[in-house]
């Protein structure tokens, strides 16, 4: 057991509870991000790609008109957010004008797009660390400083083919490495629901400006939570799919080691459940697994597996009893579908942190985050960069440090610690695919508070082991908004299934949408 580790972390969360609340009081909460202010835009601005995508068709909205509007949205909110670190705005427009003149000419008619570009005119945005052609690709490093990204990632080049417009790329924690979206070049991402906030990370930008209604859907990628986080701290869909299914080729950082490539996955964030229908079935294309996206899921013949957190394992914080309401909310709520609603009758081992955090040293080649920006070749002492970062003396975070530092010393395990604790992991996965199967899920928290303050994310750091457990399972997981808490901050849970089994994720999210309403704007709505 890592019991230094815990003991530290168990002293941290003291600290986090006696100092929040003064620094919450010392610092007020600030004015809210302002509501879009053109009508027409307004209007543009609350309906799913999906719908948009056939009012395109049916020659009802102009590419123009759609691509404008979220192009001065991000423009009215990124002062607030400081989440875009790089836009093609003047381009975008120009593909939107061009798209709309091929309509008009009759290039295309509604049954072509709706089969071969099902996203025509829909703009996207893009996590800069997801390479997008002609834009920065810098994750964040002061190393990459000005390198601009020769050539679209896979994702990105499959997403374009089908008609949508990219935006802007946005910001991430440097080289992807930390749970809260900063770095010393773009410096740091706010919450749109209160700017005092995190919007979490890795994929803390595409988070923050879909949850302040600024982007319709977004390119992630997640490691450890990074699509799943952002997603839950700004209120909106995010789903982490099966690995292997989307295509990681552009993606930074990234190698050949094939349990990095596992526990790496490229997903879709949206406002809208239906979204991420679309998304998956478009960047999937190239999967040769079956994954039946399009078959009907029938919730009557659906298990209900759901777990309220890991309050009884040392150092790991309690869940906010709110986000215990909501879970408690959403499994009653299928009771009226199935009669298969129950706790999760797995026991968590007290040593599931352990379990969580060591499969991931099991990866043979880190790829290199702590780049020198005079040598790209040489592989930094992180212990060394993590003392020089607390003072201001690194090129680097203190939180990426942390990271490389973990990584690189194993906090002290030993070869055999580490195959315990793996073989110790691989027997839980078993019980669990044993029992979701092909027709089971499994609601549980995506984090344990509601809301992370950057100053404190390092007391937040082995709370992502709620999300990245599912990494190390290589199990689908989707954030579902959940409305907001008392304080106005989002409430959400993640919904798994097995391998493959994708749609359940899908058809869960939609359901629960449906029900508590999904998406809620962090700006006052008039009628």
């Amino acid at each position: 057991m890592l019991l230094r580790l815990r003991i530290t972390q168990s002293i941290l969360n003291v600290i986090s509870l006696i100092l929040r609340p003064i620094w919450l009081f010392i610092f007020k909460k600030p004015p809210s991000i302002p509501p879009p202010t053109i009508p027409t835009k307004k209007y543009l601005l609350t309906l799913s790609a999906t719908t948009l995508a056939r009012k395109i068709r049916q020659r009802k909205i102009t590419c123009y008109h759609l691509v404008d509007a979220y192009a001065e949205r991000i423009k009215e909110v990124n002062p607030y957010l400081n989440a875009v670190v790089d836009n093609c705005f003047g381009d975008a427009i120009i593909q939107a004008k061009l798209y709309d003149e091929q309509l008009k000419a009759g290039k295309y008619n509604a049954e072509t797009l709706e089969k071969e570009k099902p996203l025509y005119g829909v703009p996207f945005t893009v996590k800069e660390s997801c390479s997008l052609k002609g834009c920065s690709y810098t994750a964040g490093s002061l190393a990459r400083k000005k390198m601009k990204a020769t050539r679209d990632s896979e994702v990105v080049e499959i997403l374009r083919n089908a008609g949508a417009i990219p935006l802007c790329v946005t910001n991430t924690p440097e080289m992807c490495g930390g749970v809260e979206s900063s770095n010393l070049l773009h410096g740091r991402t706010r919450n749109p629901y209160d700017t005092r906030y995190s919007p979490g990370g890795s994929s803390g930008g595409e988070g923050a400006l879909l949850g302040a209604g600024a982007s319709l859907i977004g390119v992630g990628s997640d490691f450890g939570g990074s699509i799943r986080i952002p997603a839950v701290c700004n209120g909106v869909f995010g789903l982490k799919p099966t690995p292997g299914i989307v295509p990681l080729a552009g993606h930074l950082p990234l190698n050949e080691d094939e349990l990095f490539r596992k526990f790496l996955t490229l997903g879709p964030l949206t406002r809208y459940a239906e979204d991420l229908d679309l998304l998956i079935k478009l960047i999937t294309v190239k999967c040769d697994r079956p994954l039946h996206l399009n078959v009907p899921v029938d919730l009557k013949q659906l298990k209900i597996y759901y777990q309220q957190g890991l309050d009884n394992k040392f150092c790991m914080h309690s869940v906010d009893p709110e986000i215990k309401e909501c879970i408690l909310k959403a499994a009653n709520h299928f009771t009226q579908y199935s009669n298969c609603v129950k706790k999760l009758p797995i026991e968590w081992p007290n040593d599931i942190l352990e379990i969580t955090i060591v499969t991931y040293f099991n990866i043979k080649n880190l790829p290199n985050l702590l780049i020198d920006a005079n040598n790209p070749e040489l592989r930094k002492n992180p212990i060394t960069e993590l003392a020089k970062s607390l003072f201001g003396l690194s090129q680097h975070t203190s939180q990426t440090c942390f990271f490389t530092v973990t990584f690189e010393t194993h906090l002290g395990l030993s070869k055999e610690d580490i195959s315990y604790y793996t073989k110790k992991g691989e027997e839980i996965r078993e019980k669990l695919l044993n029992l979701l199967g092909q027709d089971g899920v499994l609601i549980y928290p995506t984090f344990s508070s509601i809301g992370m303050l950057p100053e404190f994310s390092i007391c937040e750091i082995l709370n992502i082991s709620y999300s990245s457990i599912f990494n190390t399972f290589g199990l689908p997981a989707v954030n579902v908004p959940m409305g907001l808490s008392r304080k106005g901050l989002p409430l959400g849970l993640q919904v798994v299934a097995a391998p493959y089994q994708d749609r359940l994720c899908l058809a869960v999210a939609k359901e629960l949408e449906a029900a508590f309403g999904g998406w809620v704007p962090p700006y006052p709505v008039s009628n």
